[in-house]
């Protein structure tokens, strides 16, 4: 089998993956002509959640388990010299010891040359955003500050040692700062000069996806959650995803969907910010040769005040919609819960696991090949 480079996405969440992923998706043909392989996703927006979690030896559902040796079968017809694969899901299953070892594994096994593509964010507003859509993914119903206390204290933010994983497995890690620079520029055309494309090539690089939400929606999503909770029920992943798409359609359709959610003060910040200061200036000096107060000044100078309801109570008319919009999404509960398809009991259907927010190594640990 022909040696190739492989350029490996692993996010993190809410640093512009979604973005790029539906971009690398609509134009596979495109690349293919530059030399760049980009493997068909098995989901509707590009991710590769699918392979990365079966090269992680990962459990699937069964009409996925064949991912791995499709992709092998790709591999030895493409007449590329460089593969791209996108999933900010690798970025937590990486952290995990026996996942890397194993995934590293299988690319060594389909003679691919590893090099990791990292987006860091300053931790704060990566936490800010990552809560928000945890909870409007049902994974969450935690206030926040409870969520940001806990969080501080696990690896789950840290960059370092991604440093240590590339480092073991003999792969180069590729990592832009995720700054508002880059958000105005667009993520797109800094990923793929990242890759070593040229971006004059390529049109529509300018492409915004799952933009953020805001208080209203968080809130009813955190009502909702913790109302189900209440019954002693315990959503599967698949419910979950369906109760997100349950209330991203009834918040269009009564028009009450909304952006810019801030848990966030400005004191927090600059506690979470000195909690991660001495490691991020490492990594810093490590892999940009300055500091992670220079490479992230605009996000250090950055004042919050917090919209959350918990913290900053709505006002009457929208405590009224509240308490309905919650209300009706309650009502679906039982539908939801009752369908078979969504409540399997399988190891890739758990939610805890697949929220990405667990401490623990995944309880998945089919590594057969």
């Amino acid at each position: 089998m022909r040696r190739h480079v492989c350029y490996i996405h692993i996010g993190p969440h809410k640093t512009g993956t979604s973005s790029i992923q539906w971009w690398l998706q609509q134009n596979r043909t495109q690349l293919l002509e530059h030399g760049y392989f980009v493997p068909e996703s098995a989901t509707a927006h590009g991710a590769h959640h699918t392979l990365g979690r079966k090269l992680c030896g990962q459990t699937l559902p069964e009409p996925q388990q064949s991912s791995a040796v499709e992709f092998a079968q790709d591999l030895a017809r493409t007449p590329c010299e460089a593969v791209v694969i996108s999933s900010e899901t690798l970025e937590g299953l990486l952290r995990h010891a026996a996942c890397a070892g194993t995934f590293f594994d299988h690319i060594a096994e389909l003679n691919l040359t590893p090099k990791l593509v990292l987006f860091p964010r300053n931790q704060s507003q990566s936490l800010n955003s990552r809560y928000a859509e945890a909870v409007r993914s049902f994974c969450l119903s935690k206030p926040f500050d409870i969520f940001a206390r806990e969080v501080v204290q696990r690896p789950t933010l840290r960059y370092w040692p991604l440093l240590e994983l590339a480092d073991a497995h003999s792969a180069e890690l590729i990592a832009r700062p995720f700054t508002g620079e880059i958000v105005a520029r667009g993520v797109v055309g800094e990923f793929l000069r990242a890759i070593g494309l040229d971006l004059s090539q390529f049109q529509n690089t300018d492409v915004r996806r799952n933009p953020s939400v805001g208080p209203f929606t968080v809130s009813v999503a955190r009502h909702v959650a913790s109302t189900i909770e209440a019954t002693g029920k315990q959503l599967k992943w698949r419910q979950a995803m369906r109760y997100k798409a349950e209330l991203a359609t009834y918040l269009q359709q009564n028009r009450l969907a909304d952006t810019g959610y801030c848990g966030l003060s400005t004191d927090v910040a600059r506690e979470i910010e000195a909690a991660y200061r001495q490691e991020n200036n490492d990594f810093a000096q490590r892999v940009w040769d300055a500091t992670w107060t220079e490479i992230f000044a605009a996000d250090f100078q950055q004042q919050f005040a917090p919209n959350d309801f918990d913290m900053r109570a709505p006002d009457a008319s929208a405590q009224r919609q509240l308490e309905r919009a919650v209300r009706d999404l309650v009502a679906l509960a039982d539908e939801i819960m009752r369908d078979p398809r969504l409540a399997v009991d399988a190891p890739w259907n758990d939610l805890a696991q697949r929220a990405g927010w667990v401490a623990q190594a995944p309880k998945e640990t089919d590594v057969s090949r």
